[in-house]
């Protein structure tokens, strides 16, 4: 994808009944206006390898794909409940996420999204993501 390098940093709290967990990362990855919409990519590694993320940000909705050791597609849409593709390796699972909310600020050199979301498998996962690119 040609677009501008930009920092890439992810902060993620889960909470799952009385437990929850934050994790914070950062990569290297690239923005891209297209106008209507806008892409942010980045890779990240897992214990399982290579993962490549692509947010696809436009028309009031968020599209998360990841490819590479993990395959998934996550559409966020507010106040709605979109049905979502997981794979693993016994299959492809379908997961319904409930977007709470979901904001966008793209200003001069910082593009900050936040996703307020849950997963509704048995205890949902409640999941707030916020997701800061700083371009260079």
């Amino acid at each position: 994808m040609t677009g501008q390098s930009c920092e890439v940093k992810v902060r993620s709290k889960q909470t799952m009944g009385k437990e929850s967990e934050i994790t914070e990362e950062v990569y290297q990855g690239t923005y891209l206006d297209r106008g209507e919409k806008k892409y942010l990519s980045y890779k990240r590694t897992t214990e399982d390898g290579s993962v490549d993320c692509l947010l696809t940000i436009g028309a009031g909705r968020l599209t998360m794909s990841q490819t590479g050791s993990l395959k998934s597609k996550l559409e966020f849409i507010p106040g709605q409940t979109t049905k979502n593709t997981y794979s693993t390796p016994m299959g492809n699972m379908t997961i319904p996420v409930f977007t709470r909310g979901l904001s966008v600020h793209d200003k001069k050199e910082t593009i900050d999204i936040m996703i307020d979301y849950d997963i509704a498998m048995g205890d949902a996962i409640v999941t707030m993501m916020e997701i800061t690119a700083t371009l260079k």
